[in-house]
């Protein structure tokens, strides 16, 4: 049966954000951008990133930086261009990326 109090029973992403939820709300609003950013589209690079969040580049890499240190962000290489990397947010459960499809892994 499905609880009520369950907004989006089935969402991967709800259910990360259950988890995620008292890391975040410490963390500043470039922070934040970035993590939904990275939830909602998958692994991106760093250039990517600051052309979806519209961020200054200095503020990305701040970002990152902190979603690192707090375990929430992994990074890959990036196939194409090794001289870049793949960031994308780690799942809770699992310490996977959310966004292997991104890469093909799926």
């Amino acid at each position: 049966m499905i609880k009520t109090t369950d907004k989006y029973p089935y969402s991967e992403t709800a259910a990360m954000q259950n988890v995620y939820t008292r890391k975040i709300l410490q963390l500043s609003p470039s922070v934040k951008l970035v993590f939904k950013v990275l939830e909602f589209k998958g692994l991106l690079t760093q250039k990517e990133l600051v052309s979806e969040s519209y961020l200054p580049p200095r503020t990305v890499r701040y970002a990152l930086n902190i979603l690192k240190r707090e375990g929430i962000l992994e990074e890959r290489l990036y196939y194409k261009d090794a001289r870049q990397c793949l960031y994308g947010v780690k799942t809770p459960q699992t310490d996977e990326l959310l966004s292997n499809f991104a890469c093909g892994m799926v």
